[in-house]
């Protein structure tokens, strides 16, 4: 191969680069796009939530509660749900002249695309977890219901 051969193709080269470089961006930025999120949803945005499952029965007893309200669907898979929603609970003995086992829970409701938190609460009980995960369900249905009325 001579130079003139080798200068000529790389001046066709040359002159396809533009168009070249304008498909690859244009193909690479489409499927990004797709999946960019603004920021976390609002809190009445959410229609379906996925309930992470805990090692204890917190986050079921959550769960059945969050089946009986008709605003919110509760999936099976996370990637259909538009908000992840995790319980972690811990308990403590506090000492008294009586034993009494303290348990606190926390649930975070984060946005799945951005995974961003969009809601959070935390509550204690020394009694029933089963009263603890229904104070939780009526706090979120509060604030679902607060943050709706303000738009």
């Amino acid at each position: 191969m001579n130079f003139r051969t080798l200068r000529h193709r790389t001046v066709q080269l040359s002159r396809a680069m533009p168009t070249i470089l304008a498909l690859l961006l244009s193909a690479g930025f489409a499927p990004a796009q797709a999946t960019m999120s603004a920021g976390p949803l609002l809190l009445h945005q959410v229609k379906s939530i996925y309930v992470v499952p805990s090692s204890d029965d917190f986050a079921f007893l959550v769960k059945a509660r969050l089946e009986k309200w008709d605003a919110i669907a509760i999936t099976s898979k996370p990637e259909e749900a538009d908000a992840i929603l995790t319980c972690r609970t811990a308990t403590t003995m506090l000492p008294a002249k009586v034993v009494v086992w303290r348990t606190v829970a926390e649930a975070t409701l984060v946005d799945r695309r951005s995974q961003k938190p969009i809601w959070k609460t935390e509550r204690a009980t020394t009694f029933d977890t089963s009263g603890l995960a229904g104070e939780i369900v009526e706090q979120l249905t509060k604030d679902w219901k607060k943050s709706a009325s303000q738009y």
